[in-house]
């Protein structure tokens, strides 16, 4: 016989066994039913739930070894299994030479057959089996090995929280509760522990209530149980509460709903907290027991449908022998005679029959014993199975004088096992299937264990990694500076907790790939705290950082030039202002604005535009040095941030990126488009308030470059008459959108009458004021330039169409009027979506308002936008609306574009009429203007018609309309509707 050898790790091994409290201890149920489940899933008489100590084995659990608690540890098979990491399995221990000689295996019990799975605890240490044992020679099959090794499992857990609920139950009776020195022990305990006051309030709670509830352990702390279990829960869960406020334990067993949909099977236990003669709270440990309850459940259904039936059988008398429980088994009449030999063919499948006539014949032939499984036919026309086991008895002359047996149903066992089988690759999928990589180490940093996905990324398999250092194997650099990351095991044992998810780390393969990672790093801890070793767990991040760095830099830069934006411009505007106040470092803001942006747009296209504006950012690169800014600030606008640059040195490069531009051409099918800016100016210094101040300097820097006359720098300084212009009309904005809020735009009118004195309906134009606060009046030259230059003229028109169009509708007799004017500009006449809400609101109006209003249209807005006003006067002119081209004379190539124009109404620019009679010159063209208008069948408007002597002249020459002071001064509109 061969003694076990001890373990290397024997001492801490002992002090587990000690601590866990559990030696000599009475028999638990939970523990024998564990043992019972494993007898009946291997099919053994004997199982033993054994803890190895330091000179015998004990038995904490014992099935089939009746009268037996302990064995000398030198015959214990059980110290040769605690020696592996695997179940340890012995098939003939009459042929293996450890064992054959063992008192064990030549006396009682008679062990020929023995199978241990060794009981881990979670630090580790080995401290006993959960083992089965056969009177016959045989072997485990896969499923039975697998399931053996699970219950393994669930027994040290078992044991494991057995030790926590003493530990905790101790604590409770020596001394009020102490939720900081019971933490470490109930957080790691597999149970549901909390500690409820005599309100029914929260003080602590484990983490396993996030397991089952799926809440976080700190938010339970302060609610009341009944929140916590739900009205159901609570009204079942009532007397059990009232019992243990009463001082007296409560044990129960209850199905608790968990997250997911998962069901499971509970033992509860409620324990008072008794101080001084009175209930002030009480703790409930709740126990998982589904995996327990599962092979209870399966046991009580194999004891009701498995009994052993047994038998005899004489092979000279062919005389069989039946118990009654194979009756029962078969299903046969006990009223009739056990069938004979021949006759059990009419019992089995033809498979099984064949098989059973073989095993029988060599146990006659050989001795040797059988176990067989067979399927047989039930007279309830199920098929069923069954184990058959016989051995043979021998006369002194070595003939076989009869064979005995048993037979079991085992169907339901089958059936188990096929299941273990589907779950059991159910889950070696899984396992395979986990995304997270898991590394664990011993305490001075050597590799013990890498999962799958660990090993595919490090490139090191578990084998051939166990044992090296973790730096070796997990080799982690910091994604900038290439340099090695901290070692995970120096951060746990420096921080002596979980540590934080660290990021922009990368992960270098063994073969050279590399993968950006995300890493936490845990301590492995004994019992009694001491470090065991670390687990490392981290996961592929590459496409995730990858998508967050694509979407920053999407954040942080325009889509179309890939130049920074706005919002990341204004960051950094603001950091060189900082470094100007504290270091006192010199910058210069840039702010550019294209020219002839609009005119390449209009005539080419968006596309075009788009590519012209690339144009002009790789121009910009080429000037900007690196360390510089540059941004689409927005539109054709850009902006360039100097850092550490002098005024001097910006004044250059601006003048630098305007003899660029201006040498540059941008070609469009076939077409040639010279392209210049506007620059603006401004110094970084410390008088600066905030990066919107500097950055309205420079917008009116640049706009006062614009209004110099083009493609030139203005540099900023103190007292620019032309920024205090600028600086005036940004206030009109200002003053502009209040007046929107509190609606002080008023409208006024102006009569236009026929000089040839027909009567007919009124004609009128209507015009603009807006009210100050203080009741002062402003004419619209006051505050349209800043209208549009901040684009808001198309808002002022919007709003006088919709209220001249509310006016008129609401009048109950539009036949007195014949025409009403009002004025669109520019910006309108070029907006789409101007064009869109000015058809909804005249089409909403109907024909009879609709024909009575005309449209006025500037002739140098009607020449720079010819398509879009074109495309506006024919929609409007289908709905009856008329059009007007106003100040009619003061544009550019004006009877050139004349004869394109749809137009209803001519009216004459003022600078014609009122030196009409002394200068020959506007006499002349106003004759002209006169003769084109009648071949052209439109109607004639002299404007700004001031004397009874021009009035006169006009009619003499054909004018059809008068409009100026001498008619009639503005006044506001409702005065003048009827």
């Amino acid at each position: 016989m061969l003694a076990a050898a001890q373990p290397p790790d024997e001492i801490a091994r002992l002090s587990a066994l000690a601590g866990l409290g559990v030696l000599d201890t009475a028999s638990e149920p939970e523990f024998d039913a564990l043992a019972k489940a494993a007898a009946l899933i291997c099919g053994t008489p004997i199982a033993l739930v054994s803890l190895v100590d330091e000179k015998r084995q004990w038995f904490k659990a014992n099935v089939g070894l009746t009268g037996v608690s302990e064995t000398p540890r030198d015959l214990a098979f059980c110290a040769h299994a605690i020696l592996g990491d695997s179940l340890f399995e012995v098939p003939d221990t009459t042929v293996d030479p450890r064992f054959a000689d063992n008192p064990l295996v030549t006396g009682a019990p008679g062990i020929r057959f023995y199978a241990g799975a060794p009981l881990r605890l979670s630090s580790g240490e080995k401290v006993g089996t959960l083992c089965v044992i056969d009177h016959q020679a045989r072997k485990l099959t896969d499923g039975q090995r697998e399931a053996l090794t699970h219950l393994s499992a669930v027994t040290a857990k078992s044991l494991e929280g057995r030790f926590v609920v003493k530990r905790l139950q101790t604590a409770l009776d020596g001394s009020r509760f102490n939720e900081s020195g019971l933490r470490l022990v109930v957080d790691n305990a597999p149970s549901m522990m909390a500690y409820w006051d005599k309100n029914l309030n929260c003080v602590f709670a484990n983490r396993a209530y996030e397991r089952w509830f799926g809440v976080h352990s700190d938010s339970i702390v302060g609610i009341n149980i009944e929140e916590l279990l739900g009205p159901e829960l609570y009204e079942l869960s009532k007397q059990y509460i009232a019992g243990a406020l009463a001082g007296e334990v409560q044990t129960f067993e209850r199905v608790i709903p968990g997250t997911g949909g998962i069901n499971r099977h509970s033992l509860a236990y409620y324990v008072p907290d008794i101080v001084d003669g009175e209930v002030v709270g009480f703790l409930v440990q709740v126990s998982d027991l589904s995996a327990l309850k599962h092979a209870e459940q399966s046991l009580q259904e194999a004891q009701r449908l498995g009994h052993i039936g047994s038998w005899e059988w004489s092979p000279q008398s062919d005389r069989t022998v039946w118990s009654a429980e194979l009756y029962r088994i078969t299903g046969r009449d006990p009223a009739l005679p056990p069938p004979t030999f021949a006759e059990h063919s009419e019992l089995y499948t033809p498979e099984s029959w064949k098989l059973l006539q073989n095993a029988v014949n060599r146990a006659l032939q050989l001795g040797e014993p059988y176990t067989l499984e067979l399927e047989f036919a039930h007279p309830d026309g199920t098929a069923k199975w069954l184990e058959a086991r016989g051995e043979a008895r021998f006369d002194t002359t070595r003939s076989a004088t009869i064979l005995r047996g048993t037979v079991q149903d085992i169907t339901l066992r089958r059936k188990l096992v096929a299941e273990l089988a589907e779950q059991h690759e159910l889950l070696r999928v899984t396992l395979q299937s986990i995304g997270d990589a898991v590394i664990t180490t011993d305490a001075q940093g050597a590799v013990t264990w890498l999962n799958p996905v660990a090993a595919q990324m490090v490139g090191w398999s578990s084998v051939h990694a166990k044992g090296r250092p973790l730096d070796e194997v997990f080799c982690v650099v910091d994604e900038e500076s290439r340099l090695p990351c901290m070692s995970p095991i120096d951060q746990v044992i420096g921080q002596g907790r979980i540590t934080e998810k660290s990021s922009n780390t990368v992960l270098i393969s063994r073969t050279g790939k590399e993968y950006d990672i995300q890493t936490t790093a845990a301590p492995i801890r004994s019992e009694a705290d001491k470090l065991l070793g670390v687990v490392v767990v981290f996961h592929d991040v590459t496409e995730q950082r990858r998508q967050s760095k694509e979407i920053t830099y999407r954040a942080q830069h325009d889509a179309l030039t890939g130049l920074v934006n706005r919002a990341e411009f204004d960051i950094r505007l603001q950091r060189a202002l900082h470094t100007a106040k504290t270091k006192g470092l010199v910058h210069t803001l840039m702010y550019i604005d294209l020219d002839q942006f609009k005119i390449v747009n209009d005539m080419c296209g968006h596309a075009a535009g788009d590519r012209l504006l690339q144009n002009v950012a790789n121009l910009l690169r080429g000037v900007a040095r690196e360390r510089d800014t540059i941004a689409r600030l927005g539109g054709d606008e850009f902006g360039l941030l100097l850092e550490h640059c002098t005024y001097d040195n910006a004044q250059t490069v601006a003048q630098q990126i305007c003899h660029r531009l201006d040498d540059s051409r941008f070609l469009h099918d076939g077409k040639r488009f010279r392209i210049s800016a506007s620059i603006g100016l401004v110094p970084i210094d410390t008088h600066w308030k905030s990066p919107i101040a500097i950055m309205q300097a420079a917008d009116r820097s640049c706009y006062a470059a614009k209004e110099a006359g083009r493609n030139r720098v203005h540099a900023w300084f103190e007292k620019d008459e032309a920024l205090l212009a600028r600086q005036c009309e940004m206030q009109w904005a200002a003053r502009l959108e209040s007046a929107f809020d509190e609606d002080r735009f008023r409208l006024y009118a102006q009569r236009i009458v026929p000089l040839d004195g027909s009567g007919g309906g009124h004609h009128l134009e209507v015009l603009l004021r807006l009210v100050e606060s203080d009741g002062t009046v402003f004419p619209p030259g006051a505050f349209l330039p800043a209208a549009e230059r901040f684009n808001l003229a198309t808002r002022i028109d919007r709003l006088v169409l919709r209220k001249v169009v509310e006016r008129l509708a609401a009048r109950l007799n539009l036949s007195a009027y014949e025409m009403v004017c009002v004025n669109i500009s520019g910006q309108s006449i070029g907006d789409r979506a101007f064009h869109r809400e000015a058809i909804r609101i005249l089409s909403a109006a109907g024909p009879t308002v609709c024909q009575r209003i005309c449209l006025e249209i500037t002739e140098t807005v009607a020449i720079t936008n010819m398509t879009e006003a074109r495309v506006f006067i024919e929609q409007v002119h289908r709905l009856g609306v008329r059009i007007a081209l106003d100040d009619f004379g003061a544009g550019a190539a004006t009877f050139g574009y004349l004869k394109s124009l749809p137009i209803d109404v001519l009216k004459i620019d003022g600078q014609f009429v009122q030196d009409l009679i002394s200068d020959p010159l506007n006499e002349a063209a106003m004759r002209c203007f006169v003769d084109m208008a009648r071949i052209m069948g439109v109607k004639v408007v002299a404007e700004c018609v001031e004397t009874e002597a021009i009035a006169a002249h006009l009619t003499q020459m054909g004018v059809n309309y008068g409009q100026g002071y001498l008619f009639h001064r503005p006044e506001p509109f409702d005065n003048i509707l009827i």
